[in-house]
């Protein structure tokens, strides 16, 4: 049996090199398809089908409190929260929380250049959490966690270590400097680690005790925290999220004021890993199989041209003694040989798209999916390299099974009688090249209006007013160290002097400073007190997103003053406190009436914080004046909602973490190095990070529907190319079989308009057929797309009719090729060789 398998594939061999054309055109068309396929499945499998890098991830879980009526689906948890939570509950190993916001970052000092690196707070349970073992020394005590209750303690990224500390294991009980204060390395986490992934990896991890918020931690209303859980032995996640969720109407009673109405939520870890990605991927990965049919229908199409031209050969071996089976053995054995050979072109071909696709940054991770798979981990693995044997044997089966059997049924006297060898069709084969035809069409259809979709959701999602004008404008983060801006004061003062120093440069026109960039990813809500406007009676209370911003922000950004004024340098600490609201703000909390002379105040302003009692309102003390009305941002980015906004001035609400925003006066950016050398001038050791422009800031937010758009349109352009050689390559095929039958139709006068529309009308009755069958699937299949669309309807007429048109348009020029072919031949030569 080996042998004669052996056998089979030398002589497919040989035919193959027979016929170096067609097994060229064989072997790219399938390349093209399996090497799409390979390309989005490494991707799918390194985001849906992988298992999470940590031990036993199945019992990892996201522990999500929510408070449905305030529109909350995950929200924060409170200290006291979590350490009640933690304490009552027995469904979990080991309950954690952490915190990493864009504000938790720091500046590391020694061992190098000034450097901002990510930090996270941390419980005592976060590793054993997450069943990952240290590198080197430990992690953190449980009395580490405590407020206040140990020394500095710090575990720091493997990365870190090596670049810090040149991967020296007795780095650990030595000081990194945070900034500027020393801190003991007690553990380095391994190569790879990284956890939370949001806002971006960190580097450091700090015990929840030497948190700075430690003084609001008392209060159950500030939420904070994110959960992690490990699940007990032989716990369900079903029971574990009944015990939280009875746990938590406990605390409800308990604490009516702060966790009234609060939910509980108990999920996969992997859930929230991949959650938002699932459907658009799969969508993805059926849409590239439907590429992979089409290049199977090409290559059907060319087995089936070739046997035609094969039938005398084989009827001779079928009349000396060849079996049915044994021939369609043999064809099947060449139909396996070109899938082998395009399934490995495919893989080189997969390789590279695999490359690709890791570049475009579609996989962020967020604050509901601190976890995602990095682009460097998107790669061939075992399960790829499964996948791609597969489709290739499945491929050889599909595009070789049916043309082999219809050419091995074939009538061994009726093609020993072809004087000529001539290759004539069958009506059962031409119509099975029919059918080829008309599906081909269909599926290119249905690709070509999925992607027309794309490209129209996507042009109106770019042409959304993001509030702001981006183009010129330069950004950059920088957090002030403790150590060196101990006080309120020093921190406006490094602040207004940076903003100066940038404002004076050669072609600046504006500066100023903002503490959460518009699109950067952070954000927060807090509850606002209105005078005279009383808290709504059947909804949530007035909420709004404060912005501490400095002196020439709004200029510096481009968001257009609508009414009153801006902030000036003369809102100080010891001015009347001020704010400027935006027109979201203004219309819901005085609808047609002028909010200028109002007063409002910020929930978290109005408490006072005590060293051993829960904190105290002070509502008369945080009372601010709004001076002007500004212009809507679509902060979360395009695609997010706008919500109310409440501006306060930066000297009034001083942070440590900021960014400043300069605008120039060409619309080109100002050098990033003139900004770092602004920066250095006032504080050497002050390190700058995250230095890009803004409009490159607008175009991360649209990187996933940026994502979808060019795989589903260079999908699509790939199908419309393989339907259109399909086509040509069908109509060539016809021409070649009917010469004869052209010639004589050209001597006895028809003319060359008639031929041309013989052949034309020919490939367009299949391609209206296909047009036809496309739309309907098209009009039930699109709306999978409605989730992945802004501004458009899953079934807009517009598209449609422009995709048939091209469509159209498409297999018309295939159809005309051949025919102009077919006019110019020559009857006499024909029949002559005939």
């Amino acid at each position: 049996m080996i042998t004669t398998m052996i056998g089979d594939m030398r002589l497919a061999a040989r035919m193959m090199l027979r016929s170096p054309g067609f097994a060229a055109v064989a072997v790219l068309t399938l390349a093209l398809g399996i090497g799409a396929n390979t390309a989005l499945f490494s991707v799918v499998d390194a985001l849906l089908l992988r298992p999470l890098p940590f031990p036993e991830p199945d019992r990892l879980v996201m522990v999500w409190p929510g408070r449905p009526a305030d529109g909350w689906e995950h929200q924060p948890a409170s200290f006291p929260n979590f350490t009640d939570w933690r304490a009552r509950s027995t469904s979990f190993a080991h309950l954690a929380a952490y915190y990493a916001y864009a504000s938790s970052t720091f500046n590391v000092t020694a061992g190098g250049e000034p450097e901002r690196v990510q930090g996270a707070y941390v419980s005592s349970d976060f590793f054993p959490a997450l069943g990952v073992e240290p590198l080197a020394g430990r992690w953190f005590l449980s009395q580490e966690e405590k407020p206040g209750g140990s020394e500095r303690v710090a575990v720091i990224a493997h990365a870190l270590w090596a670049s810090r500390f040149g991967a020296d294991p007795g780095a650990v009980g030595k000081a990194v400097h945070l900034d500027g204060v020393a801190h003991t390395i007690v553990g380095v986490m391994p190569a790879g680690f990284a956890f939370p992934r949001h806002p971006r990896d960190p580097q450091v991890w700090l015990p929840l005790g030497h948190d700075p918020r430690q003084g609001r931690t008392f209060s159950r209303g500030t939420n904070y925290l994110s959960m992690i859980g490990r699940l007990a032995p032989g716990v369900t996640l079903d029971q574990a999220g009944s015990e939280m969720a009875a746990l938590t109407g406990q605390l409800a009673q308990e604490h009516p004021r702060a966790n009234s109405g609060m939910t509980m939520k108990v999920a996969p870890m992997s859930e929230h890993a991949a959650g938002d990605l699932r459907g658009a991927l799969l969508t993805l990965l059926g849409t590239v199989g439907l590429v992979l049919l089409i290049a199977c229908a090409n290559v059907a199409h060319l087995t089936l041209a070739r046997a035609a031209g094969r039938r005398r050969e084989l009827a001779v071996r079928s009349a000396l003694g060849a079996t049915h089976g044994r021939i369609v053995r043999q064809l099947l054995a060449e139909s396996l040989l070109l899938a082998a050979a395009g399934g490995a072109a495919g893989l080189l071909l997969g390789a590279w798209g695999i490359e690709l696709i890791a570049r475009l940054p579609f996989n962020d991770p967020g604050y509901t999916a601190p976890f995602r798979v990095a682009p460097s981990e998107i790669g061939m693995s075992g399960t790829v390299l499964a996948f791609t044997m597969v489709l290739s044997l499945a491929t050889a089966v599909l595009f070789g099974l049916i043309p082999s059997l219809q050419t091995a049924r074939a009538d061994a006297a009726e093609a020993l009688k072809e004087g000529s060898g001539r290759a004539t069709d069958s009506a059962r084969r031409r119509r099975l090249r029919d059918l080829l035809v008309v599906a081909e069409v269909s599926l290119s259809l249905l690709l070509l209006v999925g992607a027309g979709l794309m490209v129209r959701s996507y042009l109106r999602l770019t042409a959304v007013d993001p509030g702001f004008r981006p183009a010129g404008v330069l950004t950059a983060a920088l957090t002030l160290p403790a150590a060196r801006y101990p006080d309120d004061a020093s921190l406006v003062a490094f602040q207004n002097a940076l903003v100066e120093r940038l404002r004076a440069l050669p072609g600046v026109r504006a500066a100023g400073t903002v503490r959460d960039l518009p699109m950067s990813g952070s954000d927060e809500e807090t509850g606002i007190h209105v005078e005279g406007v009383a808290p709504p009676q059947d909804g949530p209370p007035h909420r709004a997103r404060p912005r501490p911003v400095g002196d020439g922000y709004f200029q510096a950004i481009g968001i257009p003053l609508r009414a009153g004024r801006g902030f000036t340098a003369s809102d100080t600490v010891s001015s009347p406190r001020v704010a400027v609201v935006n027109e979201t703000l203004a219309r819901r909390l005085w609808p047609g009436g002028d909010p200028i002379g109002r007063r409002v105040a910020l929930n978290y302003e109005t408490l006072r914080y005590f060293p051993d009692r829960p904190p105290e309102p002070d509502l008369a003390s945080a009372w601010r004046e709004v001076v002007g009305v500004v212009g809507d941002v679509r902060h979360a980015g395009l695609l997010g909602e706008i919500h109310p906004e409440l501006y306060v001035p930066i000297p009034q609400s001083a942070f440590r973490n900021f960014s400043v925003v300069v605008r120039a006066d060409t619309g080109v950016p100002l050098p990033a190095a003139e900004l770092r050398a602004a920066v250095r001038s006032l504080d050497p050791e002050q390190a700058v990070a995250d230095v890009r422009g803004m409009e490159a800031l607008v175009g991360s937010t649209v990187a996933r529907p940026r994502f979808h758009f060019l795989l589903l349109a260079l999908f699509a352009v790939l199908a419309l190319a393989l339907c259109a050689i399909g086509i040509y390559g069908v109509m060539a095929c016809v021409v070649s079989q009917r010469l004869r039958e052209i010639g004589i139709r050209i001597a006895l006068g028809a003319d060359r308009r008639s031929v041309m529309a013989l052949v034309v009308g020919q490939g367009m009755r299949l391609t209206l057929a296909g047009l036809a069958l496309g739309a309907a699937a098209a009009l039930g299949l699109t709306r999978l797309l409605a989730g992945l669309l802004f501004g458009v309807s899953a079934t807009d007429p517009s598209t449609f009719a422009g995709m048939a048109f091209l469509m159209a348009a498409v297999s018309l020029l295939a159809c005309a090729l051949p025919a102009w072919r077919a006019c110019r031949i020559d009857p006499a030569a024909v029949l002559r060789a005939d």
